[in-house]
């Protein structure tokens, strides 16, 4: 059977690694203890025989663990120094080698190729069936963000060629498109290579273990492996003939010389290269060593292909030899945007966060099973990995136990404060002056009712409400909390099967001021992790205390005779209505208290929607509308109100129509404000002009 190896301080200590132990403050230790659980799962399945996983801080590894088996002709166990062929994760040390230069001043990215390897001289650029003279030279910055238009010689032209001649079989090859018109995946950081062996004078793997591997310590980071290393290097397997199973793929010698490959050739262990992440994530230092200076770490980090479509998944754009994450989405929705690493054709997998400050290494050895960087195996580490770390806790922003439900998070800024709750990833309060303007119910103050709690307070989920499959692991399930700031927190729900979504919850609170009121925006994101095409929609369901009257303002041509529907029976939706509960107003329908039937649906687009309740608090919520885009909630609401059993008013705002292709997220913000504004005494009214003016002022309308 498969084993798992967890690594404890003692396995760190060997490695060179420090090492602490996983209930280090900022992880959740349960958590962390799931990632070889969820790599068993993929080996079980036949995908991967065995696999070594890593995260890291800046300064520490909080989790390093082998699973599986390296070879299973021979029954060897995965250990943690397995040695893996990374392929293309080398481009990221080439390209660091480089900058290092760089930052000696004896290279600069403007240069043109052609100033330090001359068979880049007269190059030509294909054009129809023919080629034509390229205008400009390529420079180092095309090369290497893949925005050069190199094409490659084939094998057999390459075999044995040494560093010099491949690069100069690669020049003498016409271009594939005009330089900085596209990305196309190239052999840029081989030639960058050939440049750090002319600038140096060292051949390149002399200077790249002189210069980076040596320095950090990383002593099984090589081209050509000993017999005694050679050992531990794990099997690259492939699919086999039966479903379920695996084939060893057969591989060159990797005791035996042959020249090194800058796109690809390295050797290394998760121990190596996280000595190297930790440089560069600490601005090219580690410990008391720097191999570069901050200044280029930014540069080599910084996205230098805006507006160009980019590899390998979607949302990212390239820096100097470095992938960096721009808009997260799919494989990469957790992680935080300018996240920057690289995959390897092997399967592995090397990224860092440097909004966390994380560090994730992924290490498996297999072919043909698809894009690497989008695999099912690197989604399932990332998510593993990034829904145990919990934050770094502050006087603002902190976890707390509140009525028997742990882990919430508690945010406070002047006399605004948030608790949020990973029940089902709710707000249980937004206040100002102790003025909540959720509905708890009691209930869920005791630890007894936690076995099956109400689930009322500020409740948010995805519609439609008719259609829509049942997913309660997300409605009332233990989703994941992040501290993500002095006044933010994101939330992560588990993965539901029946609906194929994933949703992720931004809080950020903001106090008030003379100018202003205290707001809490939360942010939605609906992911679509299901391999089908989903349609949904954002729906907010946060309860807030009875008694108190709803105004919605209305804005655009309603469809409604009477400019609201009200909930017959039967799911019969009625919009010709006269309640005298709910009036027409000023510009806006007021609704003075539970109506004839509970639930009622507006058409507006005024984007805002306020509960003016009798202790003097107007909460408001303000939301995007879309006059232009379709809403397949019943009736096409663009809004809801629900008036349920219990001194209690649901607010329901209800984004557009999402169609959302595998991979794809959709998000939606509601703001929440939080307003001082009198309730009419009996016999009077609210003030409905001045109210208006007062939301515009105060929430930035």
């Amino acid at each position: 059977m498969p084993s798992i190896r967890l690594v404890v301080v003692a396995l760190g200590l060997m490695f060179g690694v420090s090492v602490v132990a996983a209930a280090e403050p900022g992880f959740d230790d349960a958590r962390l203890k799931q990632i070889p659980q969820r790599m068993r799962e993929f080996i079980d399945a036949g995908k991967i025989s065995g696999a070594v996983t890593l995260v890291a801080t800046k300064d520490r590894v909080v989790h390093l663990a082998a699973v599986g088996q390296a070879d299973i002709a021979t029954q060897r166990t995965m250990q943690p120094d397995a040695i893996f062929r990374v392929a293309s994760m080398t481009k990221l040390v080439t390209a660091t080698a480089l900058m290092q230069l760089v930052a000696e001043g004896k290279v600069q990215v403007t240069d043109p190729v052609v100033k330090y390897i001359p068979a880049f001289a007269n190059q030509s650029v294909k054009e129809g069936q023919g080629t034509r003279p390229l205008a400009k030279p390529i420079t180092i910055q095309q090369v290497l963000t893949h925005t050069a238009g190199l094409s490659n010689p084939r094998a057999p032209q390459t075999d044995g060629l040494t560093l010099a001649q491949l690069v100069d079989a690669i020049g003498a090859q016409p271009l594939a498109f005009e330089p900085g018109s596209k990305w196309e995946y190239s052999s840029g950081l081989t030639i960058a290579g050939r440049i750090i062996e002319v600038v140096s004078g060292q051949s390149y793997a002399d200077y790249l273990k002189a210069r980076i591997f040596q320095p950090l310590g990383m002593t099984d980071s090589t081209f050509q492996l000993t017999k005694a290393q050679a050992a531990r290097l794990a099997v690259t397997y492939k699919p086999g003939e039966t479903p379920g199973t695996l084939a060893a793929v057969e591989i060159p010698d990797p005791t035996a010389a042959r020249a090194p490959g800058p796109s690809g050739g390295l050797y290394s262990t998760a121990a190596d290269m996280v000595r190297f992440y930790q440089a560069i994530l600490n601005g090219g230092q580690l410990g008391d060593v720097r191999i570069l200076p901050a200044e280029q770490v930014r540069q080599m980090t910084t996205i230098l292909t805006p507006g160009i479509v980019t590899g390998f998944t979607p949302g990212n754009g390239w820096g100097l030899g470095w992938c960096v994450v721009e808009q997260p989405q799919a494989v990469t929705r957790l992680l935080s945007p300018g996240t920057f690493g690289h995959g390897g054709a092997w399967g592995t997998q090397g990224w860092v966060d440097p909004q966390r400050g994380l560090i994730l290494i992924l290490m498996i050895q297999r072919q043909n099973f698809g894009n690497s960087d989008a695999s099912d195996v690197r989604d399932a580490f990332t998510e593993a990995a990034l829904t145990a770390y919990r934050g770094a806790e502050l006087e603002t922003a902190k976890y707390v136990a509140f009525g028997g439900y742990p882990n919430c998070v508690e945010i406070k800024q002047g006399d605004a404060k948030a608790l949020l709750s990973p029940s089902g990833g709710r707000v249980l309060e937004f206040s100002a002056g102790g003025h909540n303007a959720m509905y708890l119910d009691p209930q869920e103050l005791t630890a007894a009712a936690q076995k099956n709690p109400p689930m009322t307070a500020g409740r948010f989920d995805f519609g439609p409400e008719l259609t829509v499959p049942s997913h309660p692991k997300i409605w009332s399930g233990a989703w994941t909390a992040e501290i993500t700031g002095p006044t933010s927190a994101r939330f992560v729900s588990p993965r539901d099967e029946n609906s194929g979504v994933q949703l992720i919850r931004d809080f950020t609170l903001q106090a008030g001021s003379a100018a202003s009121a205290p707001r809490l925006s939360c942010k939605q994101t609906i992911c679509n992790v299901s391999t089908e095409v989903r349609e949904y929609c954002h729906w907010g369901r946060s309860f807030s205390p009875g008694g108190g009257i709803a105004l919605v303002p209305l804005a655009g041509t309603s469809r409604f005779p009477s400019k609201y529907a009200m909930y017959e029976e039967s799911a019969t939706i009625n919009v010709r209505n006269t309640d005298d509960r709910i009036r027409e107003r000023d510009g806006f329908l007021e609704i003075l208290a539970p109506p004839r039937k509970p639930k009622l649906g507006f058409d507006s687009y005024a984007g805002w929607l306020g509960y003016l309740h009798p202790t003097g608090m107007l909460f408001v919520k303000r939301f995007a509308t879309h006059p232009d885009r379709v809403y397949n909630e019943a009736a096409g609401l663009t809004l809801s109100v629900w008036y349920p059993d219990g001194p209690r008013i649901e607010l329901e705002p209800i984004g557009p129509r999402e169609r959302l292709q595998p991979g794809d997220a959709a998000s939606f913000t509601e703001e929440w404000h939080l307003l001082k504004h009198p309730f009419p005494k009996a016999g009077e009214q609210v003030d409905l002009v001045k109210l208006r003016e007062q939301v515009q002022r105060e929430t930035g309308m």
